[in-house]
């Protein structure tokens, strides 16, 4: 048995059940005792640490793969930055990542700091694009502000029961629309 098995087991079912499943439940899932899991994660905290880690990597390794993609432009650059998400949305499901905040606090500080520090290529392609008159002059800061605010308003709606049902993919897309695009209809010529 390895650690990427119990990682995949978890993933698994942290899409089935949600974060809130007993290592017990793991363990039988993946043929092997209790304690031999803790053998490999001395806590179920761990377990989701990796787990995220797992996918925060992954979302890194996407975005350098956008940003030395030199057949995009710079807006579309931008735009598949904002909603970037793993592979496996399993876990980023709004209802996912409330109950995450909710029962798992340590694992949620670790998101929590990546959502809020992890915008440097973010600024420097604005920088580029606003200097290259690709995108308009706005405060940069304020637009991460307003996006995070917005992300974790999603979350909040949905933890509370009164969202929709999106995913947060679908959520993204809709509110980097509205943030790149704005809700007023183009003019014509």
């Amino acid at each position: 048995m390895s650690r990427e098995r119990i990682l995949d087991i978890t993933h698994q079912e942290v899409i089935r059940s949600g974060f809130r499943f007993s290592m017990n439940d793991l363990s039988k899932q993946l043929g092997m005792s209790t304690k031999t899991v803790y053998e490999f994660f001395p806590s179920k905290e761990d377990l989701l640490k990796d787990l995220l880690d797992a996918s925060l990597t992954e979302i890194v390794q996407k975005e350098h793969q956008l940003m030395s993609d030199a057949s995009l432009s710079l807006p579309s650059k931008l735009r598949q930055a904002l909603v970037m998400m793993p592979d496996d949305l399993g876990m980023f499901d709004l209802r996912r990542l409330s109950e995450l905040q909710r029962y798992y606090p340590a694992v949620w500080s670790q998101l929590d700091l990546f959502i809020t520090n992890h915008w440097d290529e973010i600024r420097q392609l604005v920088h580029t694009g606003q200097a290259a008159g690709e995108l308009r002059s706005f405060d940069t800061e304020v637009f991460v502000q307003v996006y995070i605010g917005g992300l974790y308003r999603l979350m909040e709606q949905s933890s509370s029961g009164s969202w929709n049902g999106s995913t947060l993919s679908a959520a993204l897309q809709e509110m980097v629309d509205m943030l790149l695009e704005g809700v007023l209809p183009k003019e014509g010529p």
